[in-house]
């Protein structure tokens, strides 16, 4: 099987609940029949959805139930998801995103930030009606963090940072928001909160570490090959690199640290329960390896 046909059946054994929080998605209206139109086209396009699947997979291994509280958990994950990678189609000025015109394309730059920044206040309605002080806590960090890491690359653009530096980039790009998913459904499940962030920490830097490595190795529609070396983003293939020039050297020492992360991932889950949910997890983490 190639790597859509495992992923596909990876989603199955939660398909009932990730078809829950796709349906959640889209409860809202923008003031804008035109508007409404093209955000509905670009956050139901096809997706990956691996942070709600992620949290899905993780607490069925539990034996946790999916209840209304976790849906809307899940589901104002992706909209803060979405509403990033709206504000990102403005900062890299791209036309497409999922095969969809961006918002920026089809209308402007202003109403594009505005519209990120409305989805942004529906997934705070979402958290709100959890009712938990805790998880509000947990993704006002989040947010903060992941702002933290898009001034820290703007000011690093051109810059050669050290490689602990490049670790903590990716953390507050990426995996703060796996953590603040995870830790926010374990939290009101009943599971271990530090072991669940360790597994959520490792996760999000594989998956950022991973981005970085297709920038270089994969081109497509919406992330043309190599734009992170044109902008200025120094990630770590360049960073082992050192120079362009050697970028073949940095692409394979940046294989082998993926494969280490994800190998990490897979550690934190030695002591939680054995059953197809967790041998779902780690081929998960073994399908994301390049």
């Amino acid at each position: 099987m190639n790597f859509d046909e495992k992923y596909t059946k990876i989603k199955s054994l939660v398909a009932d609940d990730l078809y829950k929080i796709e349906n959640n998605l889209t409860d809202f209206y923008c003031g804008c029949d035109e508007l409404q139109e093209n955000l509905i086209n670009i956050i139901k396009a096809p997706s990956k959805r691996i942070r709600p699947l992620l949290a899905l997979l993780y607490l069925k291994m539990y034996g946790k139930e999916i209840t209304y509280e976790q849906i809307e958990i899940q589901s104002a994950v992706e909209l803060i998801h979405n509403a990033t990678l709206i504000h990102d189609d403005v900062i890299d000025k791209s036309p497409k995103r999922r095969n969809n015109q961006t918002i920026n394309e089809t209308f402007d730059n202003s109403l594009a930030v505005v519209t990120g920044d409305f989805l942004l206040s529906v997934a705070i309605q979402k958290l709100l009606n959890v009712k938990s002080c805790n998880i509000l806590h947990f993704f006002s960090i989040a947010i903060k963090r992941m702002s933290l890491g898009e001034i820290s690359q703007y000011f690093n653009r051109f810059k050669l940072i050290t490689f602990d530096e490049y670790l903590d980039k990716c953390r507050y790009k990426t995996a703060e928001l796996f953590i603040a998913s995870l830790i926010s459904s374990a939290s009101i499940a009943g599971i271990d909160l530090n072991k669940t962030k360790d597994f959520a920490k490792r996760f999000g830097i594989s998956f950022q570490i991973r981005d970085d490595l297709l920038n270089f190795t994969e081109t497509n529609s919406d992330k043309p090959n190599n734009n992170d070396i044109k902008d200025g983003i120094y990630t770590a293939p360049m960073i082992f690199a050192k120079d362009i020039q050697n970028i073949d050297y940095g692409i394979e020492k940046t294989k082998e640290l993926l494969d280490n992360y994800f190998n990490r991932v897979q550690k934190c889950l030695v002591n939680a329960p054995d059953n197809k949910y967790k041998q779902a997890i780690i081929e998960l983490t073994e399908i994301l390896k390049i």
